[in-house]
């Protein structure tokens, strides 16, 4: 790249201390970086764009689940209570909005890669390794969160049958 300098005005921060050498010597894009770099951005837009209306096709289906419960709870009196949809609407929709944010920083990512790398401009590469760095640790602290609830429902699954066996020796 033409530009290698830290550049003062930029949003990121680097932090010498944490690892000195980094800032030592100037980073070369090769020509064959370069080319891994283009087709991991054509991939990550790929992916984030496929992520964005994947999304999109399941809040359609969310809204039309959600009609339709107002529509049998009006036609059948007992059947449905469109009331009783309304959290599970609410709760979808948060479920959307956590995943439409790692896949739009993916997509950032991608578009800020390729558009750095036929302008070469540092400033631009900065930005898109900053979102995907962003996507990778919303993702890890996901996952952490995940995995902490499997543990907690396993836990539960034990706790219930262990009452159940309580409760047929009673």
């Amino acid at each position: 790249m033409e530009n290698n300098e830290i550049n003062p005005n930029s949003p990121y921060q680097p932090n010498p201390s944490s690892n000195p050498s980094i800032y030592d010597r100037d980073l070369v894009i090769t020509p064959m970086s370069g080319e891994f770099l283009r087709e991991a951005a054509k991939w990550a837009k790929f992916l984030s764009i496929l992520g964005l209306i994947g999304m999109g096709f399941y809040l359609i289906m969310v809204v039309f689940f959600f009609l339709y419960s107002i529509g049998a709870s009006t036609a059948y009196g007992n059947g449905f209570n469109a009331v009783a949809m309304f959290p599970l609407l609410i709760i979808a929709i948060i479920i959307i909005a956590l995943y439409i944010a790692p896949i739009w920083w993916l997509y950032k990512f991608g578009t800020n890669l390729t558009s750095a790398l036929n302008t070469r401009n540092n400033d631009q590469l900065t930005t898109s390794f900053q979102f995907l760095k962003r996507h990778y640790k919303f993702i890890g602290i996901m996952a952490i969160v995940m995995l902490g609830l499997y543990i907690l429902s396993f836990i539960g699954l034990l706790a219930t049958g262990f009452l159940a066996v309580l409760a047929d020796k009673a």
